[in-house]
């Protein structure tokens, strides 16, 4: 098979340009990755090297060789290194390699630059070399991309095919003329075009791969950011119920009473009068404690709740919260009844925990029955400490048990004595159980009562505080 040089060295050539106008192209209008700039500029040294050979009677035989094996030799790292920084990564150890070794191959070339067999050895194995690396790296990058394993291959393959020509030439030890027509070269040059296309289309489709990828990654970050608004939303909405609804209730039952107790301040005896005033002070410390809670889950929404751990003694914290629950629990002749066993001592935010523990105290006297009976209980062991506030009151069904500490899906239920509640306060429990790094769970079944248990660690600083937003 007898092939005309020439006129594939200038096909070759108007390929090249091609292929350098296709990559500027993609850089200004898609992908805006510079190892696309640099790709072409290895492919412009090598057309220019192609213009120059083909062009070697013209110019001084020797300006001529060694421009030629610098833009060869250059091509081939520079090609190289624009293909392994298809991710943007500027691998500036890699690139000094790369470099020293562009230099040395050239210093090789000029030392035996008498020699024309070797010099052209010495280039076939630069090829070899960069473009080896280059697919060294491309078979290990993490992320793995279809298109980089098929460019890696290729390379890799055509590496082997110039250390077995570099072979085949120095085996001959004859003066090599590339232009000359042999079997080997012929299919050297058709494998080199198409290692070109090939390369060429392969690394245009990996940076699409690439952008897919990403935008794949972006509309991940896109549904889940959407599934937080959604549930911020939902929140938004419910706080908004509590406030129209729940909490402008207590204030018009307030005015309504002291409007009573105004008008009819004469005419009442002081037993009257008592009852009144009882009521009053009811329904302003229920709305007191909604205020408190609404207050709480803002700030720990909003991220803006503050967290001071200080040694703490859990019975004196746990006591002061039983005395101020004392008169809901006798109001409906409850036994609210707590024995510290030992003396725990733990480092946590003592205003947390108390808001905590009176929520889920206030909760128990809600759904306890008059007459009923509530036991609050700690142990410890070495790490955590473990507080159960249990009752006997209606309990719950296990379909209630799953909703009750999520806002959005919650269902607020009279108490045993018609109590009003928001459903907020198991909510705020079980996100500030989280916050001090403890666990909440509760145990209940429908008319048997409810217990529920959370853990704290014994101590949590700041540096382990969880997040809870």
């Amino acid at each position: 098979m007898i092939l005309d040089y020439p006129s594939i060295l200038f096909f070759l050539a108007i390929n090249n340009f091609f292929i350098m106008a296709l990559f500027i192209y993609q850089y200004f209008f898609h992908h805006k990755q510079w190892c696309l700039l640099l790709v072409a500029l290895g492919i412009l040294f090598q057309t220019i090297a192609i213009v120059v050979y083909a062009n070697r009677d013209i110019l001084p035989p020797l300006h001529a060789f060694r421009i030629n094996s610098f833009l060869l030799i250059s091509s081939f790292a520079l090609t190289s290194f624009g293909l392994i920084s298809f991710d943007g990564k500027i691998r500036k150890n890699l690139l000094w390699i790369f470099i020293i070794f562009v230099f040395l191959f050239y210093s090789a070339i000029l030392v035996e630059e008498e020699n024309s067999t070797t010099n052209s050895v010495i280039r076939i194995l630069s090829c070899s070399f960069f473009l080896g690396i280059g697919s060294f790296y491309l078979f290990v990058n993490k992320n793995r991309y279809k298109f980089s394993i098929i460019i890696g291959t290729v390379l890799l393959l055509f590496s082997i095919v110039q250390l077995v020509r570099a072979f085949n030439i120095y085996q001959i030890g004859e003066p090599y003329v590339f232009l000359n027509s042999s079997t080997f070269n012929n299919w050297f040059l058709i494998i080199s075009i198409l290692v070109i296309s090939v390369v060429t289309i392969g690394f245009i489709m990996l940076l699409k791969e690439i952008d897919q990828k990403i935008i794949h990654r972006k509309n991940i970050i896109i549904q889940r950011d959407k599934r937080k608004l959604e549930a911020l939303n939902e929140t938004q909405n419910k706080l908004f119920s509590i406030i129209a609804h729940d909490l402008r209730s207590p204030f018009n039952n307030i005015l309504s009473l002291s409007e009573l107790f105004f008008h009819n301040e004469s005419d009442t005896d002081d037993s009257e009068s008592k009852e009144y005033v009882d009521l009053i002070n009811t329904t302003a410390k229920n709305t007191l404690g909604l205020l408190d809670n609404l207050l709480n889950w803002a700030k720990s929404q909003t991220g803006e709740l503050s967290f001071n751990p200080k040694k703490i003694k859990l019975s004196e914290v746990i006591s002061e919260i039983i005395e101020l629950k004392m008169s809901l629990a006798k109001a409906k002749n409850i036994s609210l009844q707590y024995s510290p066993a030992d003396d725990i001592e733990l480092n946590t935010d003592e205003n947390i925990l108390g808001t905590v523990l009176r929520n889920l105290i206030s909760n128990a006297i809600k759904f306890t029955n008059s007459g009923g009976h509530i036991n609050v209980v700690a142990t410890t062991n070495q790490h955590q400490v473990e507080i159960s506030i249990s009752d006997n009151g209606v309990g719950m069904k296990e379909e209630t048990i799953h909703k009750i500490f999520n806002l959005s899906s919650n269902v607020t239920l009279p108490g045993t004595a018609n109590e009003r509640g928001s459903g907020l306060g198991l909510v705020i429990c079980k996100e500030f159980v989280k916050k001090l790094n403890g666990h909440l769970w509760v145990e209940s079944e429908e008319g048997k009562g409810s217990n529920f248990k959370f853990t704290l660690p014994l101590n949590v600083s700041k540096r382990k505080l969880v997040k809870v937003a």
